[in-house]
């Protein structure tokens, strides 16, 4: 069941960022929801562009959360004596980020409304950096990139969502170091062959 306040947070970063033309796109365990395999989650995780970053701040502490941690690349905000929960940020500032965030859908959901949510390819894409940086969470990533690909090998994911390219998996893996784990993931949720590495001159 999803709590009334999570819907409020929801809608309160929809139309703030909107309102202020920045680009931002759910990801975490809502994005795993609007792919139809839903998990319990108290807090918001968005990406956003890095060079937006203080303008974030600023909004949300406008609207009465704030800012309890900050880096480069992370910011974590917190509503005023946890009413409405926590909002976890991930910048971006790579081109590579800033395309995942282009290539947002916007989804409709019943109960939470009208937000952006990064593609499942994307998705999976982030959870290899996830278990690049740290390799002691994999057993948890591992696990949501394989529901991500069985959903889609059993075309189950919305049709919305462009169909996830294991060419564009494999480079993206090749970059994280991540190319022999996603492999096996591949073919042990598809029994084939994941495509293999081609070197040019």
């Amino acid at each position: 069941m999803t709590s009334p306040k999570l819907k409020k947070m929801m809608e309160i970063i929809t139309l703030c960022l909107d309102e202020k033309k920045i680009p931002f796109a759910v990801i975490g365990a809502m994005a795993l929801g609007s792919y139809g395999l839903p998990r319990f989650t108290a807090d918001i995780d968005i990406m956003a562009e890095g060079g937006f970053r203080e303008n974030i701040r600023e909004i949300l502490q406008k609207t009465g959360f704030s800012c309890f941690q900050m880096s480069k690349n992370f910011a974590q905000f917190d509503s005023e004596m946890g009413v409405y929960g926590k909002i976890d940020c991930m910048f971006v500032r790579t081109e590579a980020g800033k395309n995942i965030i282009r290539r947002k859908i916007t989804v409709s959901d019943s109960l939470m409304g009208n937000f952006p949510v990064i593609c499942p390819e994307d998705y999976i894409v982030l959870k290899l950096l996830a278990i690049a940086n740290n390799p002691e969470r994999s057993a948890g990533d591992t696990a949501d990139i394989v529901s991500v690909l069985r959903a889609f090998r059993e075309k189950e994911l919305p049709e919305i969502f462009p169909a996830i390219n294991p060419d564009s998996l494999r480079k993206y893996a090749a970059q994280f170091g991540q190319e022999l784990l996603m492999r096996n993931l591949w073919n042990d949720v598809f029994a084939s062959s994941f495509p293999k590495r081609n070197f040019f001159l």
